[in-house]
């Protein structure tokens, strides 16, 4: 019998699938920034934006015109920080980081435990659906592909401690 070797994807393999698993899906059957005038992509005075998952930014190499990158303070690793990638206001939705594509959503996990998904505490202040619905009422097809998305990229170990650090980072907004 032939032993099967398992090699890791490599990072742009992982988002590729991970975004192709998201490519179809919303939080609700309908167009939720009518509900909050697309306020997850207006442009504030301050820079805020989204977390780029662990060398998610080879998936910005020819990075889009309405876009920018910026280094934060986030350190998931020692001497690893985080990417925020920020928006005009406007995008291609296949062009969207992971964190956009599954945002109100969140992957947590503390180590030692199983990953879950969460609604974003980070969000309330800005999404209706974040503050005033709970993860189970969400269209259970986002929710499903955010879960599935959580398991491939949890397997990576530099993904795994950036969940871990941003699960701590967000515990302090519970």
């Amino acid at each position: 019998m032939r032993k099967t070797v398992k090699i890791p994807l490599s990072y742009q393999a992982l988002y590729e699938r991970a975004y192709a698993i998201l490519e179809s899906v919303t939080p609700i059957k309908a167009d939720c920034g009518r509900l909050c005038g697309k306020a997850c992509c207006k442009v504030e005075e301050d820079i805020t934006g989204m977390y780029l998952f662990p060398e998610e930014n080879v998936m910005f190499r020819d990075l889009p015109s309405y876009a920018s990158l910026y280094d934060t303070d986030f350190e998931y690793d020692y001497g690893r920080y985080a990417d925020l990638f920020t928006c005009d206001g406007s995008c291609e939705r296949h062009r969207r980081p992971l964190a956009c594509r599954i945002f109100p959503l969140l992957p947590y996990c503390k180590e030692g435990e199983e990953p879950r998904v969460i609604m974003d505490p980070r969000g309330r202040g800005i999404c209706p659906l974040a503050r005033t619905l709970s993860v189970d009422e969400l269209d259970p097809e986002f929710v499903a592909a955010v879960e599935k998305v959580t398991r491939l990229i949890m397997k990576n170990p530099q993904v795994r401690k950036f969940v871990y650090e941003l699960s701590k980072q967000v515990d302090m907004c519970l």
